[in-house]
């Protein structure tokens, strides 16, 4: 047989190297995909405002269900569970809140456009609008 032909074949080595490959490729993405369980994230806390007002600020590792009341008769319910956060119900027109889904990481929000009502994580003891602390100092 000529060189060329026995290329053709695959090796022991190629096949651990491929199965390597790809288990590291499946480690990493559910490390990048999957929510943070960790402590840290325990600690992050709902704000929850309507109509630019603070109504509740929660933290997320304590379970429980609210309803927030907007106008004459309108209302949204979310709740928290789990260290998640999702809208249960909600009766405007178009419910994009609803389908939203759960959110669990920091920076994460739902919004309910209609009812003007804003729920959004923030990691705990950090303003989120800048994380890191001051910026600069002018003078």
């Amino acid at each position: 047989m000529s060189g060329a032909s026995r290329s053709r074949y695959v090796r022991l080595p190629d096949i651990i190297f491929l199965a390597a490959l790809a288990l590291a490729g499946l480690i990493l993405t559910l490390w990048i995909f999957l929510p943070a369980r960790s402590a840290q994230a325990s600690r992050n806390i709902l704000e929850v405002k309507q109509d630019g007002a603070l109504l509740y600020t929660l933290p997320l590792s304590e379970d429980t269900k609210k309803e927030v009341l907007y106008g004459e008769g309108h209302r949204n319910v979310f709740v928290i569970q789990g260290g998640e956060v999702w809208m249960e119900s909600a009766d405007c027109g178009d419910e994009t809140c609803v389908r939203t889904g759960r959110i669990s990481r920091a920076g994460e929000s739902i919004v309910c456009l209609p009812h003007r009502l804003t729920l959004r994580i923030l990691p705990s003891g950090e303003d989120f609008d800048n994380p890191g602390g001051l910026d600069a100092v002018v003078q």
